[in-house]
This record gives structure tokens, sequence and C-alpha cells, in this order.
């Protein structure tokens, strides 16, 4: 009866390792997995935002900047520069949604190998979002698409853009630049606590399976010298 109750408490350990290790998420959603704008040239600690670009069609990939609370894109006169891909042209980038899809615009300008403030030339600058509704200078979050032949996700390295250090449409007192490489995932701590209690489980069926064998080796000794005469591997 012990060695059928231990049996099963190794059973429930590796249950507990395949739960945890199957219920850990990537990251969470408050983490970038694009390219965190993590740096600037105002002197401001931490992110700024967070940019993401996908696979959305053949030969083409949408990008999305999404701002942290207390900061937004900056619309007339902003600049969305990146490096990677290459032979891009101002009539490859589509509509822009702005706000959740709140209204559209576009891009005016792309200038090739821009210099953006301290951080250095990036391959293309699209600049210049005119025409916004009333007295829109910034938006929390764009989006738009880039079509080109042969374009993918995985040719962008480096992202910089134009930034007012304010949420809302009203712009900030001050705007500057950010940039971000990556991109990178950040996992966040519940992924980490449940990865060290798969770890306990599988340290714990480690334990559970020792046990088990001497509980074995003890019995088969047991019984030997209850009946010497008797084959104990029968």
């Amino acid at each position: 009866m012990r060695v059928v109750f231990l049996a099963r408490c190794a059973l429930g350990a590796l249950a507990i390792v395949a739960f945890s290790l199957g219920s850990a998420p990537s990251a969470s959603a408050a983490s970038c997995s694009g390219f965190n704008l993590s740096n600037n040239n105002l002197g401001l600690s931490g992110s700024v935002g967070c940019v993401t670009v996908s696979n959305s069609g053949p030969n083409q990939v949408t990008v999305t900047i999404t701002m942290k609370t207390g900061f937004s894109i900056k619309l007339n006169g902003g600049d969305m520069a990146f490096k990677g891909p290459t032979g891009l042209t101002l009539s490859d980038a589509g509509p822009i949604n702005i706000e959740s899809g709140l209204f559209k615009r576009a891009f005016t300008k792309l200038r090739d190998d821009q210099n953006n403030d301290g951080f250095g030339k990036f391959a293309f600058d699209y600049a210049n979002i005119k025409g916004q509704p009333g007295s829109v200078v910034s938006a929390d979050m764009i989006r738009f698409t880039l079509t080109a032949s042969g374009l993918t996700a995985s040719q962008f390295t480096s992202f910089a853009i134009h930034f007012c250090t304010a949420s809302g449409t009203n712009g900030g007192p001050m705007t500057g630049f950010a940039q971000g490489s990556g991109p990178t995932a950040v996992p966040e701590p519940r992924a980490m606590v449940l990865l060290g209690t798969g770890l306990l489980g599988l340290a714990s069926l480690r334990r559970t399976s020792r046990i088990i064998k001497r509980v074995r080796r003890d019995r088969g000794l047991k019984l030997l010298l209850l009946n010497p005469h008797s084959n104990t591997k029968h």
C-alpha cells in the first residue's frame, strides 16, 4: 500500500510540473514584446512606449506604436524612423490608423539616411502626419502598413520616434526622440514563480522515485529473511 501511495505522489508531482510550465505566459500585457522605446534624448528614465512589427500579408508588415501613460506620438512634424529594410518609398506606407481607428491620415514625407537626435542615422524616416481634426497634434497609438517586395517583420532592427511628454491629443510641454532596438520579450514575475514551482516539482519527483526504489529493496530483503529459500525475483 505504501508503494502505491508513493507512486501516486510521484504522479502528482509530475502533474505540478506540467501545469506550472504549461501555464506560464511569455509576457504580460504591460510589457513590450517588440521594440522597447527605452532610450531617449530628454534624460527620462524607463520606457516611453513600444513598437511592434508583424507580418500581415505577402510582402506586407503592420507597424503599431503604443505609448505609455504620460507620453504620446507627435503627429505634425513628427518622425517614425527605422533601420533594416531597403528600397522603401513614400507610397509603400498605407493609411495611418490613429487612436484605434478614430480617424486616418498619411505620411507626407520620406527621408533616407536621416540622422535623428543622438541616435545616429536611420535608413528610412516617415514623417509629418498632417490634417488632423481640430487641435489634435499627438496620439497615444498609431498603426500603419508597409508593403514592398520581399518585406518581412524580421528585417527591422531598430526604431526611433518623435514623442511628446503628455498623453492624449494635445501634445505636451516637451518633445524629444525615443529609440528602441530589439525586439525583446520581457517575462513577467508570475512566469518566473511558476517556473520555480515546476523545478521544485521535478526535485520532489526525484526524491519520491528514490523512496519507492528503497521501499521495494527493503521489502525484498524482508521477504528473503522470512524465507531464505524463496526466490524474490519471482
